[in-house]
Order: structure tokens, then sequence, then C-alpha cells
């Protein structure tokens, strides 16, 4: 981005604050100036503590305030007064059932921009998914793609895009995002990144089911810079559908490369080696990669952390060294 960001006296609504990348959102949020109402379901959860300890809640500037998605009402009081709405909270790509998903992504969408259109907020940043591509394709997938509904998580991302198309089809602003896979430091759910990195912390061999699939990997810090230059980019057409990815696939095994590399920065005496997998015999092409070309020119953001410093920074940060 060219120019610095500033949301000195913006009135902003955030759902999903206290997952992963909700809290380095709320980081970035508050240096800037924002006023910030945070909606979660458990106001005094562990990874809130350094939020509620500081001094923009205790100058007022950063609310607190109870409640989940199912709860429209509690959607609806957060919102009002909002000027922008991040809406990340949702149910991610683990196990569940289909109504454990339509719940959470869908009918919880939709109580969220029930509550944008009855206080007018301007503008809606919902954040999705690159699962809503499906994977097989040997090439970096573009927004022109059509989505694939995969698992019961992409059918309900998919879903919940169409809610957010038919809200903007109204007369209002929104824009939705779809990253790839999110790392970095602070991050608890179990994805490979978060097993690699524990391994790296216990043991010398990095042992995986799979190191075949490709995937691109965005550091949390630029999944956010999109989502702070999506909110206030002024030129930005309602509607847009934007990938937020490297752009770059990384197998498993490249990536467990990586991480032992990173590794090595922080504890250079170590020695570490991947157990060597085999493809299994007959498996299908496991690759998802998104193109971040529309992301860079509309957004005038580009990535900025390549992995292997991003998997340095995110182990030191396990390690209480960062």
């Amino acid at each position: 981005m060219t120019a610095p960001l500033s949301f000195d006296g913006i009135r902003v609504l955030v759902t999903g604050g206290s997952g992963f990348l909700g809290q380095h959102l709320l980081r970035a949020l508050i240096p800037l100036g924002a006023e910030v109402t945070v909606l979660v379901r458990d106001p005094e959860a562990s990874s809130l503590s350094d939020l509620r300890s500081g001094e923009a809640v205790r100058a007022g500037r950063v609310a607190l305030l109870r409640g989940d998605l199912f709860d429209e009402a509690a959607i609806i009081r957060a919102a009002a007064g909002a000027d922008i709405v991040f809406h990340l909270a949702g149910r991610g790509g683990g196990g569940g059932s289909f109504r454990d998903f339509t719940d959470a992504n869908v009918t919880g969408t939709c109580n969220v921009l029930t509550a944008c259109a009855a206080h007018t907020v301007g503008r809606l940043v919902f954040i999705s998914s690159a699962a809503v591509y499906g994977s097989g394709s040997p090439i970096a997938l573009d927004e022109s793609q059509p989505t694939r509904g995969r698992s019961i998580y992409a059918a309900s991302k998919i879903a919940a895009e169409a809610l957010v198309a038919a809200y903007v089809a109204t007369g209002r602003w929104a824009v939705t995002l779809r990253p790839s896979n999110i790392y970095g430091p602070d991050q608890m759910t179990e994805t490979v990144v978060t097993t690699l990195l524990s391994q790296l912390g216990t043991t010398d061999e990095i042992v995986l089911r799979a190191l075949h699939p490709v995937r691109d990997y965005i550091y949390v810090q630029d999944a956010v810079d999109a989502l702070l230059a999506a909110a206030l980019r002024q030129d930005l057409p309602p509607g847009r559908t934007l990938n937020v990815s490297s752009g770059a696939g990384w197998s498993v095994r490249q990536l467990a490369e990586a991480a032992i590399i990173a590794m090595r920065r922080t504890e250079p005496n170590r020695s570490v080696s991947v157990r060597p997998i085999d493809r299994p015999a007959g498996a299908l092409a496991d690759y998802l990669v998104c193109d971040n070309a529309a992301a860079r020119a509309a957004l005038d953001w580009m990535p900025r952390v390549d992995l292997v410093d991003g998997l340095q920074a995110s182990y030191a940060a396990r390690l209480g060294r960062a």
C-alpha cells in the first residue's frame, strides 16, 4: 500500500475478534485510531486478555460485547453506529455437520447482513475462503473460476457469498475476500503449519501423512493488510471478490523443508529430518493455488512476508522468543 492507513474516528465492528485472524486485525486497528466494537461469544476468552488489559479498552475505544452469530438481536445492537463491519466469525474447515456449518456460516452471515442493513452500515468486508474453488486445478485460480462445494465448509461459504452478493444487489456496499491458508504467530487451530511447528518444537523427525498436496500460504499480517485496504479503498466498487493469497504453491514436503530452514535460524545446531512418505497410489491431484493479481491491483496491496520469514516468526513466537 502506498499511503498510510488511518481509521481515526471510524467506528468498526469486528465479528470473530477472538479468533486467530481477528486478534491480529484488532492489533492493527487500535493503533490506527479505530473505535472498535468486538462481538464475541466469550468476552473473557484468554485470547483477548491482552486486549482487555490494554489502554484502548480503558480509554473506551474498544468495547467487548457478548453475543454470537445465532443471536440476530445481539448483532443488530453491536452494529449500531458502525461505519465498517469486518465479518470474520464462522465455523472453520474442521469437522461438523451440515447443520453446524449452515448455522454458523450461512445463518450467521444472514444475521450480520440484516444488522448492516438495519443501521445502513457503510462498508462490509466479508471473509470467505479459497476452499470455495475446490482443488485439483494445475494452475493458479483467479476469481473468474467457478466455485465447487466439495466439502460442507466450502458449500457453506459459497452460500454465504451468495447472500453477500444479494445484499450488494440491493444497493449496499460489501466486498468478499477469499484468503488462502493463513498462518502466523499465535495460531492455535490445527493446520499443517501448526502441526509442523509443533513437531519441530518436540522432535528431530517430522512425520506427516501426505507430502504431495500443494497450497499457497499467506502470512497473517499480509492478510490483515488486505482487510484494512479493502475497508478503506474508496475506489473499490461494491461486490468485488478478491483472492488474498501468496500466489505461489508449496507442497507439504516443501513447506516442511522451509520450516526446517526457519527453525535453524533460531536453533542453528539442531538437525531435523522429514520422514519420506510416498504419494499414495492412485491419489488424485491435490493442488489449490490462488492468483492474487486482482487484489494487488484493486487494493494497491501485495504480500510482503515470504514463507521462510513467516515460519521463522511463527516458530520463534511458539518458543517465546518473538
